[in-house]
């Protein structure tokens, strides 16, 4: 009997422990520091990448100087990963927290709510179905007075002031991006899509292109991170972001090939005031910084997770 390859086969079981180890290379972006965060060898970690590979039958990783970046494939596969495990991670953590309620004011920095904001948002209704939230875009939330008063709970941003506690929710790698069908004049200053204020991807492009000595101009300059999308998608220029967007159809990414410079890493925290009053935004705090710092990987931060819950 002729055997059954992958490829005859609709259905793979998809192995959780492979896609937690798949999801740590892809944010941490090489095989050594995922060994770290999953507490594996750098070889056992390798070896359970080549199985998912051959499981799926595509290439998932591409070599980038010391760094392991993902394929079109790879993307594609980390954005259901992220999915899996969140339903798994989630169902087991609501029998243990549904039935906490409360009020939690949130806000998020305009600059996020294209990338990871409705994940984050989709993860806290699923966990606290009771929890009313109160959520609020603000292109600079830290300098609200409402901050400084600390009427704000919990805040989303790519920075924060010293005084904030803070915790990594994802680190992503940042790209440079054009419309799929824009033309790269490579010699000419770089026509720059960007935000019209100070902002984590405008100050990146500008300090990285200064360093490198590469000349830029503003090509178009938007009020909203939206705007700065649908002015790239009509092909007024260039710009950067993090690799999130890269699934979009209608942008592709521009690289060293085109003689632009490799950008630093996005990071994306979730900020609280040290001297919050609202215990449910201390819980949600202390939960995200267990389930999404390195342990997040490890099923073995499940254990910390059931403490986290206790009024």
């Amino acid at each position: 009997m002729k055997k059954m390859t992958n490829e005859n086969r609709l259905i793979l079981n998809l192995d959780l422990d492979l896609l937690r180890t798949f999801v740590a290379v892809a944010d941490l972006n090489t095989f050594g520091a995922a060994a770290i965060a999953v507490s594996r060898t750098q070889s056992a970690v390798s070896q359970q990448m080549q199985r998912l590979e051959l499981l799926v039958e595509k290439e998932l990783f591409v070599r980038h100087g010391r760094n392991k970046l993902l394929t079109e494939h790879g993307v594609q596969l980390l954005g259901y990963a992220r999915k899996i495990l969140r339903f798994n991670d989630e169902a087991c953590l609501s029998l243990r927290a549904n039935t906490l309620d409360g009020v939690l004011t949130l806000w998020a920095a305009g600059e996020i709510t294209e990338t990871i904001l409705s994940s984050q948002l989709d993860w806290i209704r699923s966990i606290y179905p009771k929890l009313a939230l109160d959520v609020r875009i603000k292109s600079n939330p830290f300098q609200d007075e409402k901050v400084s008063q600390q009427e704000v709970d919990l805040i989303i941003a790519t920075s924060h002031p010293a005084y904030y506690d803070s915790t990594v929710l994802r680190r992503s790698s940042t790209l440079w991006y054009c419309a799929t069908e824009y033309t790269f004049r490579r010699g000419e200053p770089i026509p720059l899509v960007l935000l019209d204020e100070s902002s984590l991807h405008r100050d990146m492009m500008l300090n990285t292109l200064n360093g490198a000595g590469i000349p830029w101009r503003i090509s178009y300059e938007a009020t909203t991170q939206t705007a700065v999308y649908a002015a790239l998608k009509a092909g007024l220029g260039v710009t950067a972001g993090p690799m999130e967007i890269m699934m979009n159809s209608e942008i592709r990414v521009l690289g060293q090939s085109e003689g632009l410079p490799i950008l630093p890493e996005t990071k994306y925290l979730l900020c609280k005031h040290p001297e919050t009053q609202n215990v449910m935004a201390q819980i949600i705090f202390d939960q995200l910084s267990d389930g999404q710092n390195f342990h997040r990987y490890s099923t073995k931060s499940d254990r910390s997770l059931s403490t986290s819950v206790v009024l």
